[in-house]
Formats: structure tokens, C-alpha cells, sequence
């Protein structure tokens, strides 16, 4: 039992301290648009928005690619919408020992009037992070290395948006390889 409760209070935490220095990172060819001009009035595009992560699709899970689940959606404005991501995904850039590590953020979506038909989105990302392990102190938790955004979930939301107004031309989503 003494050696149970070193391991968990001594080597664990070593471990997941390990783990967090030497986690990988995916490179991308170039990264994806986190900005893009919708050929739709900003009213379109708020619906667009709306609809595009309406509570069925909040629950919903994609495989194979991401899909923002668990999202708290607020809009501060008229312009502008806080996406909070409730659950964690599995990154398609952050590795440990090729195993993709969990990944959560929380977005803002801004909207910005170009002309009467026109619409600009901007995704700002903050508070993006990876898990790193659990803590098995007393106070439990788990371990989290703040990350830079990747760009994939941004694009993902600002496609999202694009097949919402049936938008032609977006370039498709770029995935490390």
C-alpha cells in the first residue's frame, strides 16, 4: 500500500510533468483562414450562426473530424457571438507519443458589415489548452498546457457558417499530415 501511494503522489506527477514538456506538435502545410467575406447580409449570417450550432448539433458527435460539441453559445451583440467549448476533442495537431491529446477553447465569433451583401467573420481564439494528465494530489483536477490555436477548429466554425448560406468557393479544411 506505501508504494501505491509514492507512485501516485511522486512518479505521477513526474510523469505527466514529462509529458507535458515533450508533447509534439503536427505541423500544417500553411494555416487554415480564421477570417472569411460571406456573400450574405449580416442578418443571413447571424442566422447562419444560429442555426449552424443549434442545440441538436451542440450533442451531436462528428467522427473523423471536429465538430465544437458542448458549446455554450452567447451573443454579447448583434455582432458579435462567445462560443465556449464545454468538452474536450481530440487534437489533430497536439500528440503524445502519437496519441492526439485532448484540446478545448473558447472562441468569439465578430461579424463586420462589408457592404449591404457582404459579410466578414473573424474567429479570435483564447484560452486554448491541452490536458496533460491527471492530478492525483488531493485537490484532484488535472493537468493543462496552454497551446497556440490551430486554426483547424477556427476554419471548422467559419465552414460550419459557409454551408449554413450555401456559400461556393471555400477552400477546403487543411489537416496536418
Amino acid at each position: 500500500m506505501f508504494l501505491v501511494v509514492v507512485f501516485l503522489f511522486l512518479a505521477l506527477p513526474g510523469y505527466t510533468l514529462f509529458k507535458g514538456l515533450t508533447f509534439s506538435k503536427r505541423k500544417l502545410e500553411r494555416p487554415n483562414p480564421t477570417s472569411y467575406v460571406f456573400d450574405a447580409p449580416i442578418s443571413q449570417v447571424r442566422n447562419a450562426v444560429d442555426t449552424s450550432f443549434s442545440l441538436s448539433d451542440q450533442n451531436d458527435a462528428l467522427e473523423g473530424s471536429w465538430r465544437p460539441t458542448g458549446l455554450n453559445i452567447h451573443c454579447c451583440n448583434e455582432t458579435e457571438y462567445d462560443i465556449l467549448q464545454g468538452r474536450f476533442t481530440k487534437s489533430r495537431v497536439y500528440q503524445w507519443l502519437y496519441t492526439p491529446l485532448e484540446y478545448t477553447a473558447d472562441f468569439k465569433l465578430r461579424l463586420t458589415p462589408i457592404s449591404d451583401n457582404k459579410t466578414q467573420v473573424d474567429v479570435v481564439t483564447s484560452d486554448s489548452k491541452v490536458r496533460i494528465g491527471s492530478s492525483f494530489s488531493a485537490h484532484g483536477g488535472d493537468y493543462y498546457e496552454r497551446v497556440a490555436p490551430t486554426t483547424i477548429e477556427e476554419y471548422t466554425i467559419l465552414s460550419k457558417i459557409g454551408q449554413a448560406l450555401g456559400q461556393p468557393g471555400m477552400p477546403a479544411l487543411l489537416l496536418p499530415k
